[in-house]
């Protein structure tokens, strides 16, 4: 179907303003009651994240806080009077991340991103305190450096001063939320994501905070679509004062918003997505859900999980392709490196954890390996076995999900390093052996946030019934799927070799 911004003056009321924190951008646009992108309505901020060699990733929350200040701003000015159409403010957020507040709200800690491995150093700890497989069956999470159990433990250890002096502990849409409204209300959708969170039973897992240095008071208050914020700061009403009277929903992780966004609401329907990382997620609409071994569960709201698997590489790969290898920065590079050579005529085996390891085996201590170079290895052949290499880790959570029995009708592709990209589209419906259709919505998880919000609102009835944008579909090359089912075996068999080394 065709799928293009619609103009101001024809968008169909009500209007939602969506605001969406990536790892390195934030967005906001306005979107109406269909869910269409409003032309023009829209601003993106740039910002990069903080490395460090000891596997750090983090940033200063005042400079997200700075940059979706920025784009409210332009995004209400471009508007004018029409800003007063905006019935509805929703927002999603990556998943994962932690910083400490004092008492007054002020930053005790740097934002800490989902891919800092920094933590991995209590993990043994954890385990040792806790059973692994009955953590997970509680909380949908494994024991792993990305969620807040380690990175808890680790900041106690590591910077106790900042320890001691934390009055909170938030994510960063709690964060926004209260610098622009007062209260830090986490969504159940966050706190779903934390590793923290008893996922049948909707509330803060209390056995798990008894063996760690954090009381429940200690974390944010749980909300959801039921209980959005109304009434800014002073500052803020001064600054925004057509969004002073309307409903500020709590923040959603952005997984959650990219199903909806993407049209993947049924649970026939799986989402792939490659952003700075990856994921496979299936909504499900339940009241209680039974945990599967090997799949993480979170929420996107009191009524509906989100069941899947996450890769820690994406859009972080390409980066490094193209600063490490200079590889040219557009998409074209790699499109044109998967022209340019055959399927795994390379003979390269690739594990691509340069961010450590989530899916499908949850390695803390996992490092990215490359097996099979020699002097004749090309720059392209290379580019070429790293993006297989993470197409072999979508089909390990495929694989998984299909145990499940889930009757997968349709595999959405949405994020920028799908949208972007046939070639990337048409390697990984080769390498899955299944048709993959794009998702027309370049900003899926923003587009989420907003009808998400307006279904709270009453504006949409359900998110099913809204028009699904869809793009190309990509059936799969029988030939090459032969081809790369072997190679996967080859990646399988050099996971299980440093599988043990990572153990020992």
């Amino acid at each position: 179907m065709d799928y293009a911004p619609v103009k101001l003056k024809r968008a169909e009321r009500p209007l939602a303003l969506a605001i969406d924190i990536g790892t390195s951008s934030t967005r906001a646009r306005v979107y109406d009651a269909l869910g269409t992108p409003v032309s023009r309505l829209a601003h993106q901020v740039r910002y990069a994240m903080k490395t460090t060699q000891d596997g750090g990733v983090f940033i200063e929350p005042e400079h997200i806080a700075r940059a979706t200040e920025e784009c409210i701003d332009q995004v209400l000015d471009e508007a004018g009077k029409d800003a007063t159409d905006v019935k509805a403010v929703g927002m999603d957020t990556f998943w994962h991340s932690l910083l400490g507040v004092d008492r007054k709200g002020h930053p005790t800690t740097a934002l800490i991103n989902w891919a800092d491995t920094r933590p991995r150093s209590v993990i043994p700890l954890l385990k040792q305190k806790l059973n692994p497989r009955e953590v997970h069956q509680r909380t949908g999470c494994y024991i792993h450096p990305s969620y807040w159990p380690a990175k808890l433990l680790w900041l106690s250890r590591h910077d106790r001063s900042a320890f001691r002096r934390t009055g909170r502990w938030l994510s960063i849409g709690e964060y926004l939320f209260q610098s622009f409204l007062g209260n830090a209300i986490s969504s159940v959708s966050m706190a779903s994501g934390t590793g923290l969170f008893q996922q049948n039973e909707c509330s803060w897992d209390e056995t798990l905070l008894g063996h760690l240095p954090v009381t429940p008071d200690q974390l944010p208050e749980l909300g959801d679509f039921d209980t959005p914020l109304r009434g800014l700061r002073r500052p803020y009403r001064r600054r925004w004062p057509s969004l002073t009277g309307v409903p500020w929903f709590p923040a959603v992780g952005d997984g959650a918003s990219s199903n909806a966004g993407s049209g993947c609401t049924r649970e026939t329907q799986l989402c792939m997505v490659m952003g700075t990382s990856s994921a496979m997620r299936i909504l499900k609409e339940a009241s209680r859900i039974e945990i599967p071994e090997g799949l993480w569960v979170y929420r996107v709201d009191k009524k509906r999980f989100l069941v899947g698997g996450a890769l820690s590489e994406g859009g972080n790969v390409r980066k490094w392709l193209v600063h490490q290898q200079r590889m040219p920065s557009g998409k074209e590079g790699i499109a044109a490196a998967l022209s340019a050579t055959p399927p795994d005529e390379h003979k390269l085996t690739i594990l691509p954890f340069l961010a450590g390891e989530r899916s499908t085996g949850w390695h803390e201590n996992a490092d990215g390996v490359i097996a099979g170079l020699n002097l004749d290895t090309t720059r392209k052949e290379l580019i070429r076995a790293m993006m297989e290499s993470i197409g072999y880790r979508f089909a390990a959570i495929y694989e998984i999900v299909r145990k499940q029995a889930v009757p997968i009708q349709q595999i959405i592709a949405s994020g920028g390093g799908f949208v972007d990209s046939a070639a990337v589209t048409q390697l990984m419906a080769d390498i899955l052996g299944s048709r993959v259709t794009q998702s027309a919505e370049v900003e899926g998880s923003a587009r989420g946030s907003a009808v998400l919000a307006l279904e709270a609102i009453g504006a949409i009835t359900d998110l099913s019934v809204l028009p699904v944008p869809a793009g190309p579909s990509f059936e799969p090359d029988r030939k090459n799927h032969g081809i790369y089912r072997e190679a996967r075996k080859r990646q399988e068999g050099l996971y299980e070799l440093m599988a043990r080394e990572w153990w020992s």
